[in-house]
């Protein structure tokens, strides 16, 4: 079996990090049979972490998807991302993170693994440990292997790189999946928003374009999230996508600034659920 090796960072989705507020997330596996493990790496302003990939085709790298190892490391931090509901898993900090690949031989007959299903536990401890001119924002993460390779495989079912001969809808929920990609790569906590809610109100409307009330049913319904949660997600990206042209338009902004790391919670749950019905 081919070894893949890949590095990626770890973004508090609801404490973007800078350099004067850097984050560190302590990662163990559950549910492991040995198709993945973690290492956690030094890194700054966000942590990283080091998962090798027992076999390569459970990333689609070679084998019936012949996916690239770039492919195969966005393939992982999509699925990474999509099974908790606090972090973004991106290879960028600020540089691209490395991806090798060792070649093996063919497994025997007593190499294949089964993975039973199992809930993912998130166990979250927020420290704030002060240094001399910055701020560590630590929590530790519980993430599921099972899980991961789950929408792994999904997401290579999906074919996630291929945009020829799609339906509509299937065009819609990759934008989505791109979008998506691009939140933890965003400057700041207002610009990840904006791309999360992106990819958030794309899965949604994948199959039709909806509006207010409308969009707001569908989101709840999907998500789980209730309409009042939704629609406060909604405003909230409106004000932060649009100029403020009133009174009310500040009231809203500020207020949703005020409880800002609850919102980006609740939309990482609403994207995370939106994308995980289309594909």
């Amino acid at each position: 079996m081919d070894i893949l090796t890949i590095e990626l960072t770890a973004a508090l989705v609801n404490n973007p990090a800078t350099p004067s507020a850097r984050t560190k997330v302590e990662i163990t596996l559950e549910n492991s049979t040995g198709r993945l493990s973690v290492e956690d790496c030094e890194g700054s302003p966000r942590s990283v972490h080091r998962f090798t990939v027992r076999d390569a085709n459970d990333l689609g790298c070679g084998g019936v998807y012949n996916f690239t190892m770039e492919q195969a490391r966005s393939v992982l931090a999509i699925s990474c991302s999509l099974t908790n509901p606090r972090i973004l898993f991106s290879p960028l900090q600020p540089h691209q993170l490395p991806a090798t690949l060792k070649l093996g031989k063919v497994p025997s007959k007593d190499e294949v693994i089964n993975t039973p299903g199992k809930h993912i536990t998130i166990i979250t401890e927020p420290l704030h440990i002060p240094e001399s001119v910055s701020m560590l924002f630590g929590t530790k993460l519980s993430l599921d292997e099972a899980q991961i390779l789950n929408v792994a495989n999904r997401l290579l079912k999906a074919r996630v790189f291929d945009t020829t001969n799609r339906s509509l809808l299937e065009l819609n929920v990759l934008e989505s999946i791109r979008r998506y990609q691009e939140a933890p790569m965003s400057a700041d906590g207002l610009s990840c928003y904006e791309s999360l809610y992106n990819a958030f109100e794309k899965a949604v409307n994948a199959d039709t374009d909806r509006k207010d009330k409308t969009f707001d049913a569908a989101a709840s319904a999907s998500t789980g999230l209730t309409q009042a949660d939704i629609e406060s997600l909604r405003h909230f990206n409106n004000r932060v996508k649009h100029a403020l042209r009133n009174k009310k338009d500040f009231a809203e902004l500020k207020a949703g600034e005020s409880q800002f790391a609850q919102m980006a919670l609740n939309l990482k749950r609403a994207a995370d659920g939106a994308i995980l019905s289309r594909i």
